[in-house]
């Protein structure tokens, strides 16, 4: 099962190296975040850290100021962690050590301290993220997933919330393929439905969080039905890759969304044209071959 590539660009000068002897890392990447972009990182990753390691991401997106402050003793007192896990932790980031990632961190602070308003940055934000989800994402992928939804005898896919309206445009744009697409809100209603999947459906889960309990349930069930699960979310989860057979990332924006914005559906919608256009790609290309 493969899912989408990495997402965020990583300067080249400044990737760093575990020792041989540090257990290998995952999930996270093993360069590097921009100076810009170590707070987004960690946002991001969180879903896949230990829980020793999460205790120390939560306090450092709480107050990332007083990690900066802190020496490591300190942090893993406030963390309540040891420091061998702090130093895990900045190494699962990418980074050589503690020191090179407060440095990091620091410099991530004072840009978004001194970075301008949201409003006027706006474009920039979604303009970035879809390049970025654009580019990190497989032809491959794309091109499996496309081939699953114009054999599918269905489509389900569901959402919550403002994800559950962007599973209705992904509904609205499949059916207009011809392919039999609905967008899912209700989760009553989406367990309800879920005992006519089989292996000739696709279920599609649309979330920026990554992986709640309730898509966790729906992704299980469709899985127990036999049908090929696809998740788009805007985090790389290790539990979510394990629990479909895709999974498409949608790259958040930076500096993070606050709640309420709707930016993030931007990437999200992209994806679903990108599978639109592999979709009629593969049709044309069958057309041709059999002419």
């Amino acid at each position: 099962m493969t899912g989408g590539q990495e997402l965020l660009s990583w300067p080249e000068q400044n990737r760093g190296t575990a020792p041989a002897s540090e257990e290998p890392t995952t999930a996270m990447s093993e360069t590097p975040l921009l100076m810009r972009d170590v707070l987004r990182g960690i946002e991001a990753s969180h879903g896949d850290l230990p829980d020793a390691l999460a205790r120390i991401a939560d306090f450092i997106l709480k107050d990332p100021e007083a990690a900066v402050r802190a020496s490591m003793s300190e942090l893993a007192v406030l963390t309540g962690s040891g420091e061998a896990s702090i130093v895990r932790f900045c190494r699962r980031l990418g980074f050589d050590g503690f020191p090179a990632f407060k440095i990091a961190l620091a410099s991530d602070i004072a840009y978004r301290s001194g970075a301008a308003p949201r409003e006027t940055d706006l474009a920039t934000r979604i303009a970035e993220a879809v390049r970025a989800t654009v580019d990190g994402t497989a032809a491959s992928d794309l091109g499996e997933v496309a081939d699953r939804l114009d054999a599918a005898r269905h489509i389900d896919i569901f959402g919550a919330g403002v994800s559950g309206m962007v599973a209705q445009l992904y509904a609205y744009r499949f059916s207009r393929l011809g392919l039999v697409a609905r967008g899912l809100q209700d989760p009553v209603v989406a367990e309800e439905i879920a005992g006519a999947l089989d292996s000739r459906s696709v279920y599609i889960t649309i979330s920026e969080t990554g992986l709640t309990a309730r898509t966790r349930q729906m992704l299980t069930l469709a899985g127990e039905r036999g049908a090929f699960r696809v998740a788009v979310s805007g985090r790389r989860i290790a539990d979510l890759n394990r629990l479909c057979e895709k999974l498409l990332i949608a790259t958040p924006l930076s500096p993070l969304p606050e709640r309420g914005e709707i930016g993030p559906t931007v990437a999200k919608v992209v994806l679903c044209e990108l599978l639109a256009d592999q979709v009629k790609l593969r049709r044309q290309t069958k057309t041709t071959g059999a002419g």
